[in-house]
């Protein structure tokens, strides 16, 4: 997909936020509102913007707060989570942490092969999410109970990037044959 990835302003975040996901965004150790953060749209060749991604950096840690592929399939997630990670490198980040929901199979799959660890589950966070922001639905995707958060984490001092890893792609370890 041709394209380019920009930085956006805070108006830019906000109004995607109150579209998409309902302010505060909240994590497992705070909530955030368009100010804390920093981001980079995704805009396709006419322009439009096709995805976004957040950030808020404390020190040589960061969190990325949102990741949104407005289309799924076409490697936009993935283009905006390099270009999150090379900005962070950049800015000499360690180490990235990224939350997601239990429900939210397919983006923690889609960390995994990115390099990153799940490094903390916190149970039952939702309910205090829920506080928060009452909208948020008991079901999640494909009906799963929305209950837990999933903290997984990067060291971005790696030299890996995209999907590999170093792991050659379509091949298993032996234990797994």
């Amino acid at each position: 997909m041709e394209g380019r990835i920009e930085p956006v302003d805070t108006d830019f975040i906000r109004k995607h936020w109150e579209e998409s996901w309902w302010m505060p965004v909240v994590s497992i150790d705070r909530t955030y509102s368009p100010e804390d953060v920093e981001g980079l749209a995704w805009r396709d060749e006419w322009g439009e913007p096709q995805g976004l991604i957040t950030w808020h950096v404390e020190g040589d840690h960061a969190e990325i707060v949102s990741v949104d592929a407005y289309q799924q399939g076409r490697h936009i997630g993935g283009q905006l989570l390099d270009g999150a990670e090379a900005e962070l490198r950049r800015r000499g980040v360690r180490r990235a942490t990224i939350v997601t929901t239990n429900d939210n199979l397919r983006a923690i799959a889609f960390y995994i092969r990115r390099g990153y660890r799940i490094v903390r589950v916190a149970l039952d966070d939702m309910d205090r999410v829920r506080k928060l922001k009452p909208k948020v639905p008991l079901l999640g995707n494909d009906n799963i109970p929305l209950r837990d958060m999933f903290e997984l984490e990067k060291d971005l001092t790696e030299e890996t990037s995209g999907r590999s890893h170093g792991i050659l792609e379509g091949t298993r370890p032996e234990s797994f044959s």
